[in-house]
C-alpha cells in the first residue's frame, strides 16, 4: 500500500510539473501583433485605426488561441487548418480576424466586411 502510494504521488508530481511545463511554453508562444491599415482603406475606416493600431497578443492554448486587444477585450479563436479565426466587436462593429502562425512571418489580419476596410500585421 505504501509503494502504490509513493507511486502514485511521483506520478502526480511528474503530470503537475509537465503541466506547469506546458503552460510556461504556451505563454512563451505568445505572439504580439501591431496592425496597419491598408493603402486600399475606405476614408471612413480611420476611425478604427487608433483602436485597432494598439498592440494585439496572440496566445496559442491547448484547444485553440486567444487574442487579447490593449483595451482589455479578450476572444477565444478558434482553429481552422492552420489558420485560428474570431469576431471581434468594437462600437457595435463586427471585425472578422485572422491569424495563420504556421508559416514564416506570421500574420494577424483583421477585415470588416460590410465597408471593406482591412487592417494587417506581420510577426517573425
Amino acid at each position: 500500500m505504501r509503494t502504490i502510494s509513493k507511486t502514485l504521488g511521483v506520478s502526480l508530481l511528474t503530470a503537475m510539473a509537465a503541466a506547469m511545463t506546458c503552460g510556461q511554453a504556451m505563454a512563451q508562444n505568445a505572439i504580439s501583433f501591431r496592425v496597419v491599415p491598408t493603402d486600399r482603406n475606405p476614408a471612413a475606416c480611420q476611425r478604427w485605426d487608433a483602436e485597432l493600431s494598439r498592440v494585439h497578443t496572440f496566445t496559442p492554448t491547448s484547444d485553440g488561441a486567444t487574442l487579447s486587444t490593449a483595451g482589455g477585450i479578450n476572444r477565444n479563436m478558434t482553429k481552422n487548418g492552420n489558420v485560428y479565426t474570431t469576431t471581434l466587436a468594437l462600437g457595435g462593429t463586427n471585425f472578422n480576424v485572422a491569424a495563420d502562425t504556421s508559416k514564416s512571418p506570421k500574420t494577424l489580419d483583421v477585415s470588416e466586411p460590410r465597408t471593406g476596410c482591412r487592417w494587417s500585421a506581420v510577426a517573425p
